[in-house]
């Protein structure tokens, strides 16, 4: 029985497949004295593929301390908590040379590609995501059902919430 179970999941998975992408960005910053966004929206690169461009210049620094709220929602009847909701220390986490498997590893080797947090602090002038695409792979190892989707990414310096930033995206599924 647990064969056939596992047959069966392996040819769904060959027949269809789950297709992101992004729909929607809100940048907000609560604390205009510290920083601005000049930029914060999607840009269509091609067909069916959507970059997320994010430029949010600092008018304080340079910031030594730094931490990360992370969390995942999923839309039923408004967004609710679905899987994810992490906090850490940015900083620290950059330092590291050795990082063990986790979301916060998953989300920052995803945004060093398209951006500039790839170094630890001091951050001192912008802070810059450049055409970041939704990546097929990303959450391949993810039992994520087709639906509609929000990051909400806080960051804080001295302990004290600077911005919010909310990434909608969707999954759908596509048949063969």
């Amino acid at each position: 029985m647990l064969f056939a179970f596992v047959l069966l999941l392996l040819v769904a998975e060959i027949h269809s497949a789950i297709q992101s992408r992004f729909t929607n960005i809100e940048c907000k910053m609560l604390d205009p004295s510290y920083a601005v966004y000049e930029q914060c929206k999607l840009k269509v690169l091609g067909r069916g593929i959507v970059g997320l461009n994010v430029k949010a210049t600092l008018k304080k620094g340079p910031f030594n301390n730094a931490k990360i709220n992370m969390s995942l929602w999923r839309k039923f009847n408004g967004y609710h908590p679905f899987l994810v909701n992490s906090t850490f220390d940015f900083c620290k986490y950059m330092d590291k040379s050795t990082r063990k498997m986790s979301y916060e590893k998953v989300l920052m080797d995803y945004l060093n590609k398209n951006s500039n947090l790839n170094h630890s602090c001091p951050y001192e002038d912008s802070i810059i995501i450049k055409n970041l695409v939704f990546d097929a792979n990303f959450f391949k190892f993810l039992p994520w059902p087709p639906g509609n989707y929000m990051f909400q990414l806080m960051a804080a310096t001295d302990n004290d919430w600077k911005t919010v930033v909310n990434v909608h995206f969707i999954n759908t599924e596509i048949n063969d």
